[in-house]
């Protein structure tokens, strides 16, 4: 990603690049596919497949993952670190302690910060800067003009600068979670707060008219054309186990002794979606008789009696005559089709190709067999030998054999007849055909036809009342069991198929349609006149009809299940497979291109600059040895943005790319803005602060300012939202020698009138009760008197003024003067007092040399508590 440039610490140099590699954008590129897997873990096995360059066997692939889609089992991306290191480390600090050396830094500094937004605010020479050069001291991100970044002991105290003094200071800090306690030399570099961000002064020339370097044609992109070449190949194996799934379902019900029943079954099919519902739907549409044979027995009796009279035995015979032939026409239709030019053309394109790779790998063996001729027998038990001392080649990640090494099969060194013959036979192994033969082999006898066509028998035979036609069909099923028995033994064989297997049956076909439709006529003639005897007979053997069909339905019911097993394997089947398409990683290398670095820069540099409102600022960029180079020019390239730009433009310009940078980096380290707003109109200013505070939500922040108003400006938008891992704090000097004493600030509080009048209740019981005494007492004391100060501001504002005019914000609410109460006046001096007093006696605050030795009692904080709650019940808010 995007990374500005660091400063170094050899001092004699002030600008180091740290810019992306190409290694930097293949983890965008996998950033990508990884938001392509999403929580898909079947997509997380393919990444890590592809990014670990590990060997792939399509059908175990598709195991695993099948595996993993019905566990549902989560699993981690792994990435080589060789090809690329992600990092989303992240740096919270807590605490900072005792700062020795440091400036006029007094020792006895420490305060704590929140885990989003932290300001400070200082009037000049109150020891911000201090920190400030502290803090980019640390940091490795911190793009700057600034030739040196040595920090000074105090240089007041002579005793201090004398030798080398140490400079450390104590930091608490969380790193991915994980709370760090140091002392820290600020000359030496930390590994983990050297993750800091700096942004200052400083920072602007280079960020506006330096070149900045990134890759504009990323690598890693060619892991996206791996995993689609990847899903590719799964969407065909997986497609074959449909097909033999589908083969095999299709089988379930082929019998002829399925014929009565298909209908039915094409309902239950049709109807029933889940395989547990089938028996209860075959109880409810199709059920089955408790004394199936008694009811049978009767229904052919009773269909007896009424035949015995008329001419239905006749009906009977033709229909079974019909039937038959019927069913011969279909095997015809059926293996004419097998044995047609068009099938027998195909397998002879396999057979000829499978002769000419059986000749290629002949040759070879023969050649082979040349080179190694010194061997009297090559045989099966030879090449599993050669095979397997090969993987073990292979798994110590060695290409060959080589000069004096131990011989895998006998210890003994090699020489060099015996490393060309262990080569010789590796290579043989790796370039044989035998793998291809077998893939040919086996869609020849796919071709085979299993169908089989029976003679007719001698009970069947009397059915058929023309003998020129049963003599006819008994020659057709024997000529046509002939030619399937001779194409199966030439297939099998590899030889090649002549026409002389081909068979037309169209004339018998044509025939026997001809006869079944001469069977039908005759059979509507004999029910035209018997229709009165029909219309009894035939409930009777519907019901009959419909016995039998639900006892045979029952009966069936395994296979029904066995359907619905493999249906539902083939739906999950077919739902896996629309997953390989690779149209979604189709989309998702798109995006990757178009946000990828140039698309992305721009579009993220665009977003802040309308943020901040900057001038049109044009961006270029420029291949330059490999690297693509980014700059910005207003108007025409001959003039830098400082050239054209106002000091004012060219600080928001240059925090529109510090954000941009960070965005790109996706960084959520700390951020360190020292006083980002000089130079700064007040509406920019109020800009700046929005994007800062808005920074904050996703990562600490940490500002020094000297500005009033901006510093109200991110209490504002603090004060909004009212996290409490926002801090606000006061840097303040007791003199030359102490200098940045930290509390946290009345100005930053987010409480109202009342919250500060609960805090001080709190604070009164505490301080009145019997185990509150000594250091414990003098510690509370200074507490609740930083509340008092906090409450006298807030008396004034909310109870005297009625909030008219906010410490904060700029309006004054007009629509409220009329409820102030004037006689607010007579109490401004007590106050005032009480405001004075509370400056000297809050914690972290300076006292003049007059009243440094007088601390705050018990006695002054019950009279003062008293005041304030007289003034507050007077002046509350309604």
């Amino acid at each position: 990603m995007l990374s500005l440039g660091l400063v170094a610490r050899n001092h004699s140099i002030y600008i180091v690049s740290n810019y992306p590699t190409e290694v930097d954008y293949m983890k965008s590129a996998i950033q990508f596919l990884q938001e392509w897997a999403g929580q898909e873990s079947w997509k997380v096995h393919v990444i890590n497949k592809i990014t670990t360059k590990t060997e792939v066997n399509i059908p175990e692939l598709l195991k695993e993952i099948l595996s993993l889609i019905d566990s549902k089992k989560s699993i981690d991306i792994v990435i080589e670190s060789k090809d690329v290191t992600v990092e989303n480390v992240r740096l919270v600090i807590q605490d900072i302690k005792s700062p020795r050396n440091i400036n006029a830094l007094s020792n006895d500094s420490n305060f704590s910060l929140g885990g989003n937004l932290n300001v400070f605010y200082g009037e000049n020479g109150a020891g911000k800067s201090s920190y400030v050069r502290m803090f980019r001291k640390l940091a490795d991100n911190y793009l700057t003009s600034e030739k040196d970044l040595t920090i000074f002991p105090n240089v007041y105290d002579k005793d201090k600068i004398a030798g080398i003094p140490s400079q450390t200071v104590e930091v608490k800090y969380l790193i991915d979670n994980i709370e760090k306690n140091e002392i820290i030399d600020m000359n030496i570099e930390h590994p983990d707060l050297c993750k800091l961000n700096v942004f200052d002064s400083e920072s602007v020339v280079p960020l506006i008219d330096d070149d900045i370097s990134f890759s504009i044609l990323p690598i890693g992109f060619d892991y996206f054309q791996a995993t689609s070449n990847l899903l590719d190949e799964l969407r065909v194996e997986i497609s074959s186990l449909i097909n033999l799934e589908s083969k095999q379902q299709s089988l379930l019900f082929t019998d002829s002794s399925f014929d009565s029943i298909r209908a039915d079954i094409e309902v239950i099919i049709k109807e029933v979606t889940n395989k547990a519902d089938v028996k209860s739907f075959l109880d409810i549409n199709y059920p089955r008789s408790k004394s199936y044979n008694e009811e049978l027995n009767f229904i052919d009796l009773r269909i007896s009696e009424l035949e015995s009279s008329n001419p239905s035995d006749k009906l009977k015979i033709l229909s079974a005559q019909k039937i038959k032939l019927q069913t011969i026409k279909e095997s015809f239709d059926k293996l004419s089709t097998l044995l047609s030019l068009e099938n027998i053309s195909e397998a002879n394109e396999l057979i000829n190709e499978y002769a000419q790779k059986l000749e290629e790998e002949m040759e070879y063996n023969k050649k082979f067999k040349e080179n190694v001729s010194y061997l009297e027998v090559i045989n099966d038990e030879w090449i599993s030998l050669i095979q397997s001392a090969k993987q073990y080649y292979e798994s110590t990640e060695t290409i060959k054999a080589t000069l004096n090494e131990p011989c895998v099969f006998c210890s003994q060194p090699l020489d060099s007849n015996a490393v060309n013959l262990i080569n010789n036979n590796f290579s043989y192994i790796s370039k044989g055909n035998s793998t291809l033969i077998q893939a040919i082999e086996h869609k020849i006898q796919k071709h085979s036809i299993c169908l089989s066509l029976n003679q007719i028998s001698e009970e069947d035979a009397t059915f058929f009342e023309s003998e020129k036609l049963l003599d006819r069909i008994k020659t057709s099923i024997q000529l046509v069991n002939r030619n399937k028995d001779l194409f199966n033994k030439l297939l099998s064989s590899k030889e090649m198929l002549s026409d002389q297997v081909v068979l037309d049956l169209s004339d018998i076909t044509d025939e026997i349609s001809k006869e079944v439709e001469s069977l039908q006529n005759r059979m509507d003639s004999i029910q035209a006149k018997n229709g009165d005897i029909v219309k009894l007979i035939a409930p009777l053997k519907s019901q009959a009809v419909s016995l039998k069909n639900n006892e045979k339905l029952h009966c069936s019911l395994d296979l029904l299940l066995d359907w619905f097993d493999r249906q539902h394997c083939i739906e999950s089947y077919k739902s896996v497979k629309k997953r390989f398409s690779t149209n979604k990683l189709t989309q998702k290398q798109s995006e990757a291109f178009k946000a990828i670095v140039h698309g992305e820069y721009i579009e993220t540099f665009k977003h802040f600059s309308e943020k901040l409102k900057v001038p049109f600022v044009e961006l270029r960029t420029t291949p330059k040895k490999g690297k693509t180079l980014r700059n910005k020019y207003v108007s025409s390239e001959e003039y830098k943005v400082s050239q054209v730009l106002s000091e004012g433009e060219q600080k928001a310009v240059a925090v529109a790319e510090f954000a941009t940078d960070l965005t790109m980096r996706k960084d959520y380290n700390p951020l360190l803005f020292d006083d980002p707003v000089n130079s700064l109109d007040y509406k920019r200013t109020e800009l700046i602060a929005s994007l800062i505070h808005e920074l904050s939500n996703e990562r600490q922040v940490i500002v020094f300012t000297h500005n009033i108003m901006f510093y109200y400006n991110l209490y504002n938008a603090s004060r909004r939202i009212k996290k409490s891992t926002d801090k606000f704090f006061k840097v303040d000097e007791i003199d030359k020698m102490n200098k940045g004493f930290v509390s946290e600030s009345f100005t930053g509080r987010l409480e109202n009138l009342k919250e500060i009048t609960n805090k001080l209740n709190e604070h009164n019981q505490t301080i009145n009760s019997k185990s509150c005494f000594g250091d414990a007492l003098e510690d509370h004391l200074k507490k609740a008197y930083s509340d008092i100060r906090t409450w006298c501001e807030l008396i004034v504002e909310e109870g005297f003024l009625k909030s008219i005019i906010r410490r904060y914000e700029p309006n004054i609410m007009f629509s409220s003067v009329r409820s102030i109460d004037g006689t607010f006046v007579d109490e401004l001096e007590a106050v005032s007092n009480l405001f004075d007093k509370s400056c000297r006696w809050m914690a972290g605050h300076s006292q003049p040399i007059e009243s440094q030795h007088v601390r705050a009692n018990k006695e002054a904080f019950n009279e003062d508590f008293k005041y304030i709650l007289t003034l507050n019940n007077q002046y509350k808010k309604s």
